[in-house]
């Protein structure tokens, strides 16, 4: 049997050898990972992170998810698809949306933002309420017609399938730029009676409202890019239809 103070200066020893062992692994790897900085794999390897540490966030994903609910029908889009057409982690898309619930309303809501913004907000600041009422015509289709946004404003008719506490919230948005129309109609209505050109009042504004929105909102159903019918000359045709009705 071996004395104690051998076993002890021998496990001693041994402790010794481990940590100048890993002493020297550390000086290796970190001369390693030195040198393959400088070769630029560690950029290499920055540019081929997943998609989603460089998607531009929320917007990317509203604009692809209203596409393809608009090709294939809200019910028939999955998160999985719109995941797979963003080039995103399922984990990844749900980092931002929790569900397609929220993205469908996220949308819609961008839809009326976009209406605030290059519609109501351009509309408010023009004196003459006949002015007002052609720009409003100018301004709306112009939205509807936008490329880059067509996919968001289609999907104002797909609300139907949002949770009623969301619903009510795009309908409330709704409602109140359907008043913004049918008051501003009606102001032409009161003006051109004050002119030398009054109207019967056989339209309500409320009709007209309602009948001018739909004209306009259904403009994807039948619009063309490459179509005889553009912006340049569906404007004064819209123009002219309101105008014609609602001062006959």
């Amino acid at each position: 049997m071996k004395p104690a103070g051998s076993v002890s200066a021998k496990y001693s020893n041994l402790g010794s050898d481990i940590r100048v062992w890993s002493r020297t692994v550390e000086i290796r790897v970190a001369i390693f990972l030195a040198s393959f900085a400088r070769s630029g794999a560690f950029v290499y390897h920055v540019h081929s992170m997943p998609r989603e540490a460089v998607v531009d966030s929320r917007q990317e994903i509203l604009r692809t998810a209203g596409r393809l609910f608009q090709q294939r029908g809200y019910d028939a889009t999955s998160m999985n698809d719109v995941a797979a057409a963003l080039k995103l982690s399922k984990g990844g898309l749900y980092h931002h949306f929790q569900s397609k619930d929220e993205i469908l309303f996220e949308i819609m809501n961008h839809a009326m933002e976009l209406t605030q913004e290059r519609v109501i907000a351009p509309v408010r600041s023009i004196v003459g309420a006949e002015e007002r009422l052609r720009a409003l015509i100018h301004l709306h289709l112009e939205v509807v017609l936008s490329p880059r946004d067509r996919e968001i404003t289609v999907m104002l008719h797909e609300n139907h399938p949002l949770p009623p506490a969301l619903r009510k919230r795009i309908n409330a948005r709704k409602k109140e730029y359907i008043h913004f129309v049918e008051n501003l109609i009606a102001d032409v209505q009161n003006q051109a009676q004050k002119s030398a050109r009054p109207s019967k009042g056989a339209v309500s504004p409320r009709a007209a409202a309602f009948a001018l929105l739909g004209m306009i909102n259904w403009i994807y159903q039948w619009y063309k890019p490459e179509g005889e019918l553009q912006a340049n000359n569906l404007i004064p045709q819209f123009t002219a239809l309101v105008f014609g009705g609602i001062l006959a």
